[in-house]
Formats: C-alpha cells, sequence, structure tokens
C-alpha cells in the first residue's frame, strides 16, 4: 500500500526533474503594468470622492433629522396605558363600566 503512494518529496523532486513548459522571465514585468493599469483606472474614479462624501453627509443629515423628528413625536406623546392606573382605557373595569 505504501508503494502506490507518493510522497509529496518524491513528487517535488519529480517536478523539479521536468523542464519548464511556459517561459516565466516576463512574469513579473506583466504582474506590474497590470498593476500600474489598475492603479490609474482607481485615479481617475477618484473623481467621484467629493460627490460620494457629500451623498453620505446628506444621508446622515436626514436620517438625523427624521430620527429627531419621530423622537420628539414619542416622547411628546403622553401613554394611555400605565401599569399602576386606576382608570386605564382598556382595562376590564372601564370596559364593563357604563359612564
Amino acid at each position: 500500500m505504501m508503494d502506490a503512494v507518493m510522497s509529496l518529496d518524491d513528487a517535488l523532486a519529480d517536478l523539479r526533474a521536468q523542464p519548464l513548459d511556459r517561459d516565466l522571465s516576463q512574469l513579473e514585468p506583466r504582474v506590474w503594468s497590470r498593476v500600474d493599469g489598475r492603479r490609474e483606472s482607481r485615479s481617475t474614479a477618484g473623481g467621484f470622492v467629493p460627490a460620494r462624501i457629500a451623498a453620505v453627509v446628506a444621508s446622515l443629515l436626514v436620517g438625523a433629522v427624521v430620527g429627531g423628528a419621530s423622537a420628539t413625536a414619542m416622547v411628546a406623546k403622553p401613554s394611555d396605558t400605565s401599569v399602576f392606573a386606576v382608570n386605564t382605557r382598556l382595562a376590564p373595569s372601564t370596559l364593563l363600566d357604563a359612564r
């Protein structure tokens, strides 16, 4: 069983003994040219940064205004139901009383 399984060291030694199937001498310059191309494309997209910042600020302002208005409305409105109130609107004694 052990003969059928090739060890990793043997597989790497066999791979090292084989000739290269492609030229790797120009691999690094091609990678760097692609990196430079991506940098250039990102630098042209940088013109939208002020518009992005303006959109974020506008959404934060709208959220603060709407959230503040709804919080003020919730605080200003008194609660109809209280745990210790004698005459609550939905208590069974109030519903059965014919006033």
